[in-house]
């Protein structure tokens, strides 16, 4: 019998993409909904559990905290786009102000960053908050119910009591999901897919937020899905090209390049690759972005001469 359904992936693709019975459905119905937000969110959970991918679990959330960083800055009547956002964190030296713009990408990029599964992560994610806010993460564990449900009281709770603190929420309602999941780290999903209507009225106290979260859920694992696919990807040609870097220092920008969504040669990589003692010229750091870019394993992100940033 002949296959009904394209395939979700081809042979060389080991992230399998959600079907399109998930994705395709407009059905409001609860169950409807929960049942697809269900089967997203199990998906997506794979993904990130495989032990046998080479997905860079690190930069897909940098990259998912960069959309998140964009829609809460919507959400506040801001319009910078993800290229400012990278402006304002990647070209900062150090001690500069980042402006809003960069703080809630920094934000968004801490709480992607705590490790839930080691004590003081409640500390950790409340440092990343308005000191008001805070005191809601010791709220965790009074909520129970699915992942979904979990994350959508904690959502409701706060944007009751805060409505003005849409990011602050969605922080911690993605905190909350990553909890009851049991995954190690946030994954942010809910700030780029939870659209403004509904957060107004979950505030209002007339939205049933339940529904909300599980209608985003959807959209936001199949965002984070494609992704990590995409990643993936990438990530084995930039294995398949190692061996071709003579550059001393090329082992560990590389390792820069799968933990960061934007890297800039002269603040990153120059005089010393971040988070290492491994020295690195302006030159260097330079010529090797080309020759990553020439490869085709790196891309150019701003289609500038100068001040440029690169990324997977």
């Amino acid at each position: 019998m002949k296959p009904t359904t394209k395939p979700v992936s081809d042979d060389t693709q080991s992230i399998q993409l959600l079907p399109h019975w998930v994705t395709s459905s407009r059905s409001e119905a609860i169950e409807t909904v929960a049942f697809a937000s269900g089967a997203a969110l199990a998906m997506l959970d794979v993904v990130l559990r495989n032990p046998r991918t080479t997905l860079p679990g690190a930069l897909l959330r940098d990259r998912l905290a960069l959309d998140a960083a964009a829609a809460c800055l919507v959400l506040e009547g801001r319009n910078e786009s993800p290229s400012d956002i990278r402006d304002a964190v990647c070209l900062a030296r150090a001690g500069d102000a980042l402006g809003p713009a960069g703080e809630m990408f920094v934000a968004w990029r801490n709480v992607a960053r705590i490790n839930l599964s080691v004590g003081g992560w409640k500390a950790r994610v409340g440092k990343v908050l308005p000191a008001s806010v805070a005191e809601v993460v010791s709220e965790f564990g009074a909520v129970a119910g699915t992942p979904v449900r979990q994350a959508s009281e904690i959502l409701a709770r706060v944007l009751r009591q805060f409505p003005r603190e849409e990011a602050a929420a969605l922080m911690l309602a993605d905190v909350a999901l990553a909890r009851a999941i049991g995954w190690d780290r946030p994954a942010p999903l809910l700030a780029a897919h939870l659209v403004r209507k509904d957060i107004r009225t979950i505030a209002d106290g007339v939205g049933d937020p339940v529904l909300c979260v599980h209608r985003a859920m959807v959209a936001a694992c199949d965002g984070a899905i494609r992704c990590a696919a995409d990643l993936e990807r990438r990530v084995t040609e930039m294995q398949a090209v190692a061996s071709k870097l003579r550059a001393k220092g090329s082992d560990e920008a590389l390792a820069l390049f799968l933990t960061h969504d934007a890297v800039s040669p002269s603040g990153m990589l120059n005089p010393m690759v971040k988070g290492t003692s491994v020295a690195m010229t302006d030159r260097a750091a330079r010529r090797l972005c080309d020759r990553l870019v020439e490869l085709g394993v790196v891309r150019e992100l701003t289609g500038r001469p100068t001040f440029r940033l690169y990324g997977v």
